[in-house]
């Protein structure tokens, strides 16, 4: 038997291929959002420092507005 052969074979053996998994819909929406309004306030003029902290602070406002939002609503429905 042919040893390099063999060992050849055993290198090209491919392991259980697990399935494709996609990526999480609302996290990528936000984060290509945030990458386009950061992209369109550098190149509108605006120094890169700024935007970072525009953006920053828009995306905490965001949370603190959607956190209040949930608050409001009742956390169980009535049947």
């Amino acid at each position: 038997m042919n040893t390099n052969h063999t060992s050849q074979a055993l290198a090209c053996v491919q392991g259980p291929k697990s399935p494709a998994t996609p990526l999480p819909t609302a996290p990528t929406i936000i984060v290509i959002v945030v990458l386009a309004l950061f992209t369109g306030l550098t190149l509108s003029g605006m120094p890169v420092e700024t935007a970072g902290i525009t953006v920053g602070a828009g995306g905490l406002l965001g949370i603190e507005l959607v956190r209040r939002l949930i608050q409001l609503f009742p956390h169980r429905r009535s049947r």
